[in-house]
């Protein structure tokens, strides 16, 4: 704001009339330069001492007061003559105050405004920047009246109130509060804090002594400008009865001594520990409500069988017992996990779960759909499948020449010019392809398209592409060439099988991707995957059915194929796709890590051996199963685990880091990857329904010539393998039923924002219970017929 021109000689009159007090200062010399007659009237002084300087009279003041005055009259002269701001104050009698003479009346509080004025003098022309100060307001309370107030109101609050010394002795209480001092200790000289606290008891962490030391240290040490905490007391009154109690202490000063106090209030909280309790029962019923009303709404899946294992059992017993639930803990359920233990041959395995599929076939699944599954999932042959084999007449021998699947792969075609042209394209991507590669880290993705416009090269430009947005390529030195290189010679790998070829590693690969920098692996408070478990996925997406031989492993243990013979009938074909791609890697031709550190090196190939290994559906029980163990113990799993149970999450028991980040330890890391790149192998689950069929079909194709090889061998035909039958597509609601839906529920119920990856899942469960409804009615049909 400007300041407002004042010539004394035409204002003058105006302001003599007024009845509140105004006068001009000058904050440069300290003195009044002029008043109306209310302000000489305030100050009850003629003219001539209104307008002295104003330090002849502050030295009755202290020097803190001396020090106050001037730096008030400073900020006056900057804020006020200098920047022209308006400025309030609040004077009390006693206080010096730049412009203010001592005031007559005792006890006056008044409310000034500080404005700046240009003051005209005389007839010339000559202006000096002052400040106008007006009193807008005055107060004379009766301090001795108020007092009187303050202590009926003090003695009578229900809250006692206690002003303790440094060494805890009592100073003075409330009426209330003294009364109930006496009530507990007698009557005495010397009260103090100690020994009041001494007659309650604490809330379980600290003794009353510990109270009162842990107190005194926050309020006089510490200087902590409020401290708190609760306390039981038992009635004195009322035997047998208690109350709760919060103190809550502020420190203070002693207007007597002027030495530090602490100013202590006790309040009866016993009430409001009820209504606490009352809101927990109330809270535990609203949540079992709402479990219940979520499971009607969007049910957890709960698989035909029981897929539990006895680990998952008894976890799951000892959960309930850690909760306090003991007495929800039947003997019967004591019983069965007990029998589950004895029975278990493998205790990550469900229990009989041959058996149980079997039995399952008389009424829910088919009995070759129920042998297939057993194939695919258990270490344990199927009985039928055993005794067509020890039938046979003429089974292959050691020896035989169709035992050893000798795929005649594509030669590599991999060359210079084909090396720096992919790489030429990732910096210039035609419009097609970029218009594909924009979509990946959409949920649904169709890698068949990405084949098509990639001119059949899917996974090395997907895979370079990943490596160079993500900044991999830089942060590990990758040497460009030898990454395009490996990538594409290890996509010539991939041989022309229907299913496993390179667009199905490309399609887990972006699923992967997905699941990792949208599915909840990076998220900000915890290190699921660092930039070396990153490399670590996407290389073992690249390499995780490198040089499939069309065939699964049962089918490769029965003929005794070489690999099967080279790694011990245990994972012959994930053991090769690891094995031949670390030669490759291992090559000068191709080692595009060559200048990333050992350590990191050592991490990352233990993490792909780990990830890879995981993908044979053999292991899979056991690996779901550790997951859903470790992920419950550290609270990020429901522990109703696999279906069978509520969906209320636990605290986490993770460590801290100082920077707030979740201490991940290595097993738990890999487990999660582990089961990230099972989800990932089984993605196309997740895809639009259309692409997600024609993977089905591919795959049937695949088995359906693995079927076509054993009867060339004089086996019998692995169920659903069989071209002159069904195929897997009549086995899918079962596959999604026990293994898809339960696993990729587990991870989402671990990984919240990888339930878009569920949804898809679960719709296209659906699509497949509809066709096998339309399939069963129209055999129905024929039957009645």
């Amino acid at each position: 704001m400007g300041s407002q021109v004042l010539d004394l000689a035409v204002h003058a009159q105006v302001f003599e009339i007024c009845a509140a007090p105004i006068w001009i200062y000058d904050s440069t010399f300290s003195v009044n330069v002029w008043g109306n007659k209310a302000a000489l009237e305030l100050f009850g002084v003629d003219e001539g001492s209104f307008k002295a300087a104003q330090l002849e009279h502050l030295g009755s003041f202290t020097p803190e007061q001396l020090r106050l005055w001037k730096k008030l009259n400073a900020q006056v002269h900057q804020d006020v003559e200098v920047e022209k701001k308006e400025i309030n104050v609040t004077v009390t009698s006693g206080e010096p105050v730049p412009g203010f003479l001592k005031l007559e009346k005792a006890r006056l509080v008044l409310k000034a405004s500080y404005r700046p004025v240009r003051l005209r003098e005389g007839s010339g022309s000559r202006e000096r920047d002052l400040t106008l100060i007006q009193v807008t307001a005055q107060v004379a309370p009766t301090v001795e009246d108020n007092q009187l107030r303050l202590v009926e109101m003090c003695n009578n609050h229900p809250m006692f109130q206690f002003l303790f010394d440094e060494s805890g002795k009592l100073l003075a209480a409330n009426k209330r509060a003294m009364c109930n001092m006496r009530e507990h200790l007698g009557s005495c000289e010397n009260y103090n804090l100690q020994n009041y606290l001494a007659i309650g008891e604490c809330d379980g962490s600290l003794g009353p002594d510990e109270m009162y030391k842990e107190a005194m240290e926050a309020i006089f040490v510490l200087d902590q400008p409020c401290h708190r905490f609760p306390q039981l007391r038992w009635s004195k009154r009322h035997p047998g009865k208690y109350r709760w109690v919060l103190y809550e202490m502020w420190p203070s000063i002693d207007p007597v001594s002027q030495q530090k106090a602490v100013l202590v209030c006790e309040q009866n909280i016993s009430q409001v520990k009820a209504l606490e309790e009352q809101i927990k029962k109330q809270n535990e019923r609203l949540e079992a409500q709402l479990e219940e009303a979520l499971a009607q709404r969007d049910p957890v899946h709960k698989p035909a069988i029981d897929i539990d294992t006895p680990a998952d059992k008894t976890l799951k017993l000892l959960d309930k017992i850690m909760r306090g639930k003991l007495t929800e803990v039947t003997p019967r359920e004591a019983q069965e996990v007990r029998d589950a233990i004895i029975q278990a041959g493998d205790l990550r395995q469900p229990v009989n779960f041959n058996e149980q599929l079997m039995k399952n076939s008389q009424t829910v699944l088919d009995s070759e759909v129920s042998q297939s599954l057993i194939q695919l999932l258990s270490s344990r042959r199927p009985a039928k499948i055993k005794e067509e084999d020890d039938e046979g007449e003429d089974q292959p021998q050691p020896g035989h020449p169709n035992q050893d699947l000798r795929h005649i792969y594509a030669r590599s075609n991999v060359t210079q010019d084909s090396v720096r042209a992919l790489i030429a394209m990732h910096k210039n991507l035609p419009d097609e392809v970029l218009t594909v590669l924009q979509r990946i880290d959409d949920w649904q993705f169709d890698a068949f398209k990405l084949n098509e416009v990639s001119g059949g090269r899917p996974l090395s430009l997907l895979s370079y592409a990943l490596m160079k947005h993500n900044g991999l390529v830089d942060k590990f030195q990758m040497d460009d060439h030898r990454l395009v290189k490996f990538l594409m010679r290890i996509e010539d790998g991939y041989p022309n099988n229907p299913y496993h070829n390179r667009i199905h590693a490309a399609d887990v690969l972006q699923s992967l991707h997905v699941l990792v920098v949208r599915g909840g692996l990076k998220a900000p408070d915890h290190t699921y995957c660092d930039d070396v478990s990153l490399a670590s996925c996407y290389l073992s997406a690249i390499i995780h059915d490198f040089e499939h031989k069309g065939v699964n492993n049962d089918y490769l243990i029965r003929v005794s194929d070489g690999l099967a013979v080279l790694y011990n009938d245990r994972s012959p074909m994930e053991n090769h796709h690891l094995a031949a791609s670390f030669q490759l890697m291992n090559s000068d031709e191709y080692n595009f890590l060559r200048k990333m550190h050992n350590k990191q090196r050592e991490t990352l190939r233990k993490q792909i051996i780990e990830m890879v290994l995981a993908t044979d559906m053999k292991q899979h029980f056991a690996i779901h199963s550790m997951f859903q163990a470790k992920m419950q113990l550290n609270g990020t799993v429901p522990s109703g685990g696999n279906g069978s149970g509520g969906k209320t999450m636990r605290s986490s028991p993770h460590s801290t880091s100082q920077d707030g980040h979740k201490v991940i330890d290595e097993d738990q890391r890999s487990l999660v990857l582990q089961v990230a790149l099972k989800c990932a192998d089984l993605g196309h689950l997740a895809s639009p329904r259309i692409v997600h069929k024609k993977w089905v079909q591919y795959l049937e194709e695949e088995f359906f010539r693995q079927g076509d090889r054993e009867k060339q061998n004089n086996l019998s035909v692995s169920p659903l393998m069989d071209r002159d039958k069904n195929g897997i597509s009549k086995s899918q609601v079962g596959f999604f039923d026990i293994v898809a839906l339960p696993l990729f529920q587990s991870f989402a119920q671990a990984f919240p924002e990888a339930t878009p990856m569920l949804d898809a899942v679960k719709d296209n469960y659906a699509m497949w219970r509809e066709e096998a409804a339309v399939y069963a009615n129209a055999n129905s049909a024929r039957s009645s017929k």
